[in-house]
Parts: structure tokens; C-alpha cells; sequence
């Protein structure tokens, strides 16, 4: 069935230590990810946390490891697996709670997010994006 995509639980981790998860996002909603194929957006705790997403071409998983901040060719040699992206150095899936991506960050560096660009993810806008 359709749902069986759903993002439900973590399907493995990446060496950074993020997780990866399926296809699709909560509630099956299609992931704005960045060119690594993650992003920031709530988790199967319900947890707001970077992390991953399969997709359904090569490589299957991740391009590099995120965020991608926009950098993700410099890591690739040969040949680019790098994902389109969502047109800003930092991808948050739309409807994440400023609020709880806020305190995930506060846990690293206050100031991160600020120094990069960010779709609008709280916002009746949202980017396009491509489904992985």
C-alpha cells in the first residue's frame, strides 16, 4: 500500500550518525530535501532532527554527508550524485515548528541557522522540490 513509504521509522543511519528514513516524510508528505537528500524536519518521535531520506535513484540514500549547505558537488568525485535541492543552503521540511527546530539547534550552536540561507518552512509557501 501507499502508506508502507511513510517515513514510520529510522531504516538505518549514516555514518555521521543522522538517521535515514523511507521515501516519504510524516504523514507521507514528499520531502524538501537539501543536495545531500536530508533535511530538518520531525522524525517517528516526533523529535524535530536532520536527517535522511531513501529516494528511488541512485545512490539511494545520501549524496554526502548534510547539512549540505549548499557544498555538496565539492564531496563528489566522477560522478555527481548530489540531489537538486531545495534552492537554499539549509532545507527544512514545510510545517516543522519553528519553535522545536530552535531548541534541536540550541543543542549545537544558537547562531547556526542564522548563518545560512532557509526555505520557507513555516510559511504558506512552500519550494518546490522533486520527489526523491
Amino acid at each position: 500500500t501507499e502508506k508502507q513509504w511513510y517515513q514510520r521509522r529510522v531504516r538505518g543511519w549514516a555514518t555521521d550518525g543522522f538517521g535515514i528514513y523511507a521515501y516519504q516524510d510524516i504523514n507521507g508528505d514528499k520531502p524538501v530535501v537539501d543536495e545531500c537528500g536530508g533535511h530538518f524536519g520531525p522524525v517517528d518521535t516526533g523529535e524535530v532532527k536532520y536527517h535522511y531520506h531513501s529516494r528511488v535513484i541512485v545512490p539511494y540514500t545520501l549524496a554526502c554527508q548534510g547539512p549540505a549547505l549548499g557544498k555538496c558537488a565539492n564531496t563528489q568525485r566522477g560522478t555527481n550524485y548530489c540531489h537538486s535541492g531545495c534552492g537554499y543552503e539549509v532545507c527544512v521540511q514545510p510545517g516543522t515548528k519553528q519553535s522545536d527546530l530552535e531548541e534541536y539547534l540550541a543543542k549545537f550552536d544558537e547562531e547556526w541557522l542564522s548563518k545560512y540561507t532557509v526555505n520557507p518552512y513555516n510559511s504558506a509557501s512552500t519550494p518546490t522540490a522533486t520527489l526523491l
